[in-house]
């Protein structure tokens, strides 16, 4: 029997088992993502325990990395993201030569003020911030990973 006829006769067969498996790897992908999306999957390099105890008693706990971290308007573009800095982090953790202080890349701080808009933006809207061109992260780096010290504490909301 020729790959013709064979693909004939078990065609719709074919197109069943294709859209199957085509379904399982898309919830094995979704999965991954989920558990990806997690911040005890972040939180697990040695580099960044102690990001995540500041975090979790910061007042942002109930958000996770990825939601202040990486980009959310498009689901393209947070995958690509999260796999750039998945790729970095891992190669950096696998050498075990992170600085002692942590710091956000341009594009990084970039993301993280565009969640901070996208979350503050009626706090802000009619501020100096509203005009464009600040920094959130200038003024608030140490709001949710501690690593400055405020002495007088100020309520932004």
């Amino acid at each position: 029997m020729g790959w013709k006829r064979y693909l004939e006769k078990n065609s719709i067969k074919l197109i069943l088992i294709g859209a199957l498996a085509a379904g399982v790897g898309m919830a094995i992908a979704g999965g991954g993502i989920a558990y990806a999306d997690k911040t005890s999957f972040c939180s697990s390099c040695h580099a960044m325990q102690y990001v995540a105890a500041t975090w979790q008693v910061s007042n942002h706990r109930q958000f996770t990395c990825g939601d202040c971290h990486l980009p959310q308007e498009s689901i393209a573009e947070k995958m690509i993201v999260k796999n750039q800095t998945g790729i970095h982090d891992t190669y950096h953790e696998f050498l075990r030569d992170y600085p002692d202080t942590i710091r956000l890349s341009a594009k990084g701080r970039a993301i993280v003020e565009r969640n901070c808009l996208r979350c503050h933006a009626y706090t802000v809207t009619n501020t100096f911030m509203s005009t464009g061109g600040q920094s959130c992260t200038k003024c608030h780096r140490g709001m949710i990973h501690n690593q400055i010290v405020v002495k007088e504490r100020v309520s932004v909301e």
